[in-house]
């Protein structure tokens, strides 16, 4: 484990460091898994600038984003865009997600994939 050095920002749980030349522009990944508060027509969005601070330096240095967000992020908007939803490989959320927003990602040409999700209540309903 490498840990870049910086200040620690405890309430969004990372680690950023003011500079622009730092330990992160050395890394390279194929792949970056990511989380975003929303995914709309623009872009990948997050309401928290020092997040996007620290996920644009690394998001430039991967080769495929993937992006895993659950259907209700579709819903969601920030003011603040992370990047644009072309920039996106890959989203994996829950079969919850819209026709309309399964048209907007497809659009975008990023490859979607849909985990079925179990209902529980109906799971257990079925067993008494």
């Amino acid at each position: 484990v490498t840990v870049p050095g910086g200040a620690i920002y405890r309430e969004q749980s990372i680690i950023l460091s003011p500079f622009d030349n730092d330990v992160t522009r050395n890394f390279y990944g194929k792949r970056m898994f990511m989380g975003s508060q929303g995914v709309g027509p623009f872009g990948v969005m997050e309401s928290d600038a020092l997040i996007i601070q620290g996920e644009q330096k690394l998001i430039n240095q991967a080769d495929e984003l993937v992006l895993l967000v659950d259907s209700t992020k579709f819903s969601r908007r920030s003011s603040l865009i992370l990047c644009p939803l072309g920039r996106v490989t890959t989203i994996i959320t829950d079969d919850g997600i819209s026709d309309a927003d399964r048209r907007m990602v497809e659009e975008a040409g990023v490859q979607l994939i849909v985990a079925k999700v179990q209902d529980k209540r109906r799971d257990s309903a079925s067993v008494a």
